[in-house]
Order: C-alpha cells, then structure tokens, then sequence
C-alpha cells in the first residue's frame, strides 16, 4: 500500500469527538490535542467565513456547519477525555 492509499484509509476511518463554530473553542481544542499529541483533522475549518456570512448566532456558519475534530479511533476515547470539560 503506498502512503496515498494509506492516508485515505486513515482518513475514512476518523471518528468525531468534538463539533464546534466558536472561533475561541477550536484554538482551545487544537491547542490540547497537540498537547496530547494527538493527530486530528479539523473538518469544516477554513471554510467557515469563506462564504461571507459567518456565523450568524447559531453558532456556527449556517452554510458549512461547525468544524468536527475527528480523530483515529484508537486516540478518541483519550480526546474526549481531555475535551469534556471544554465549553462549545
């Protein structure tokens, strides 16, 4: 299997274990996975504003939805440990 092959089976098998569209909560949830070290994909994020709208009281760019941090399934439980006690 060569590492592109391998980069989308990871990616297909990444779990969610946070969802926001506070700009404030995603630097705080990025900054204690890499804390832990734990490898994450912030779904969703980069395209929250892009449309112009931004977020509109819900919390979250109504287009494009909140951003998912998703993880690989053998770091989730640790990362919803380490994210339980953070505010969305």
């Amino acid at each position: 299997m060569n590492k592109e092959q391998q980069e989308k089976e990871d990616h297909e098998r990444l779990v969610t274990v946070y969802e926001t569209g506070n700009e404030a909560v995603i630097a705080v949830i990025k900054s204690i996975l890499d804390e832990a070290e734990i490898r994450y994909l912030a779904k969703g994020e980069g395209v929250q504003d892009l449309f112009g709208v931004g977020i509109l009281g819900t919390g979250f760019n109504p287009i494009t939805g909140p951003v998912e941090f998703r993880v690989m399934p053998e770091d989730a439980e640790y990362a919803r440990e380490l994210l339980k006690d953070v505010e969305g």
